[in-house]
Formats: structure tokens, sequence, C-alpha cells
């Protein structure tokens, strides 16, 4: 019984340990200024979500390719708008992320 309550408690301090991880990580992107530590730092924050399957938090969803994991910004994205959608290209990769759900057919005419 006493195995069960122990694992329990080190799954708990596991999981506050990483969510104190991801808060540090976070800062680190919105308050430097060095582009290459940035995009360290963005690299080990998806290490670090999918290995303890964290959420990315909705102010760096958007920021940042799923595919290779580099922080997007105008020299390294295209955005396009094609029928209502928001289409962002990681130039990259090439992995093309597509935003909103394009024309309203559902309106009346």
């Amino acid at each position: 019984m006493s195995r069960l309550n122990s694992s329990s408690r080190s799954k708990r301090h596991r999981r506050n340990a990483a969510n104190i991880n991801q808060a540090e990580l976070i800062d680190l992107i919105e308050t430097s200024k060095d582009l290459q530590l940035k995009q360290t730092v963005a690299n080990k924050l998806v290490d670090l979500n999918r290995k303890h399957r964290l959420k990315m938090p909705n102010s760096l969803h958007a920021k940042i390719c799923h595919k290779c994991s580099i922080i997007t910004n105008s020299t390294n994205t295209r955005v396009r708008v094609k029928n209502g959608m928001v289409i962002k290209t990681c130039l990259v990769c090439n992995h093309i992320r597509r935003y909103g759900s394009g024309p309203k057919f559902n309106r009346g005419n």
C-alpha cells in the first residue's frame, strides 16, 4: 500500500516540476532578445511538453512550428489568407498550418 502512495506522490512531484520548468522556459522566450537562445529554448519547451504531456500555452501555440520546433516570425514564415482561412507555411521545413474554418457557407443568401 505504501508503494502506491509513494508512486502517486512522485508522479505529482514530477508533474509539478515539469510545470515549473515550463513556466521558466516560457519566461525566457518572452524576455530574451537573443534569437538563437529563443530557438534553443523553444526546442527544449516542445521536448518538455511532449515528454510530460503538457499543453502548449495559448500565447506560444501559434508562434512555434509543430514540425521543426522553431519560433516563427516574418523571416521564416509565409502567411496567406485564402477563402477566409489563414494559412501559415514554415519556410524552414515547409510545414503548413491552417487556422480558421474558411468561408461561411452556412450563412443565408
